[in-house]
């Protein structure tokens, strides 16, 4: 008996001197900013939002612009995709993740009335969506939102002027540099009567609008829709040359270089133009067949464009022939 108690006492005492350990360790890390940020960074985002309500002290920890900096300079996986339904309201969500994640959300809503809003997601820049709600009796409002955080900010609109048509609004940001975003707005000012074309740029530091020094001529007519930014610029392609890119450091407009269009080929049909680890991608088809296309990555010098992948998808849409969309002729896809 007494040598079973001695036992029991043993554990109990080393049962408490491990929990006193651990909570002592855990107070030391609680106490050293230094060492909590390094364990901080390792995180998912989606545990950084909730974490910033534990205390006044991670909230100032987490939301500090030099732990926003770092965290974007460490590489994130890519978790899911977000895609357009038809009706360009709704949005599917692909996860990639290697565990199962809900839709951070399949309607955008933004106010008290969901039903006075239409949102469009229009763009996506590092974490950040550039929104615009339809309004038949004024220009559109514009909204920049981040989904992580679930917060956004509708934009002032740009100065209105006589004759002014506003052709495309564009988001640049960038976390490594800075926590601030920019809002690249191209406008034409005489109803396309002339071929100059002008830019305004909006800073989220200052919450306003100013005129860039930057003016360009245009021999056909391009679009200012779907601009990506990528190594400082905001890139626009054309069917039509020229393709062009907007330095917002230097406010500069440079013509972007295009890959050559195949011989026998009178046409060319983009299908997507993006960023993904920090390299520019474009998908492009030529050939009648709509199940063969390249992807091409552009050199970060502008050099050029090669191909960086030679995607055949006959053999899936033969399995899956669901997969075709009812206006398109299946035998696109036999040959």
């Amino acid at each position: 008996m007494p040598a079973t108690r001695t036992s029991s006492a043993t554990t109990i005492t080393t049962s408490s001197s491990s929990k006193y350990q651990a909570s002592i360790s855990a107070e030391i890390i609680a106490n050293n900013d230094d060492l909590l940020t390094e364990i901080l960074l390792f995180l998912p985002l989606k545990y950084l939002v909730k974490f910033k309500s534990v205390s006044k002290h991670w909230l100032s920890l987490i939301s500090n612009p030099n732990f926003s900096l770092r965290l974007n300079l460490t590489s994130q996986p890519i978790t899911g995709l977000f895609m357009r339904g038809l009706s360009c309201k709704e949005y599917y969500f692909i996860n990639l993740g290697s565990s199962p994640s809900p839709a951070p959300f399949k309607y955008l809503t933004f106010g008290n009335n969901p039903s006075d809003f239409e949102i469009t997601i229009w763009q996506s820049c590092n974490c950040l969506l550039l929104c615009s709600r339809s309004n038949r009796k004024k220009p559109d409002d514009h909204y920049v939102y981040n989904p992580t955080t679930q917060e956004y900010a509708m934009l002032p609109p740009p100065p209105l002027g006589t004759g002014v048509c506003y052709l495309g609004f564009n988001l640049a940001f960038d976390p490594s540099k800075s926590p601030h975003y920019t809002i690249i707005c191209v406008k034409n000012c005489n109803d396309f009567e002339d071929d100059s074309y002008q830019i305004e740029i909006f800073s989220s530091k200052t919450r306003t609008w100013r005129p860039s020094r930057a003016t360009f001529i245009l021999s056909c007519y391009a679009s200012f829709m779907d601009g990506v930014y990528w190594n400082g610029s905001i890139h626009w392609i054309n069917e039509q040359d020229p393709s062009l890119h907007f330095n917002i450091d230097t406010e500069e407009v440079l013509e972007m270089p295009m890959p050559p269009i195949p011989d026998e080929q009178y046409w060319r049909s983009f299908y997507y133009l993006g960023v993904s680890r920090d390299h520019l991608h474009l998908i492009e088809n030529y050939a009648p067949c709509a199940a063969l296309f390249n992807v091409y990555e552009m050199e970060n010098d502008y050099s050029g464009w090669f191909i960086k992948y030679c995607v055949d998808l006959r053999q899936a849409a033969t399995t899956f022939p669901e997969m075709i969309r009812s206006h398109v002729d299946p035998e696109h896809f036999q040959h």
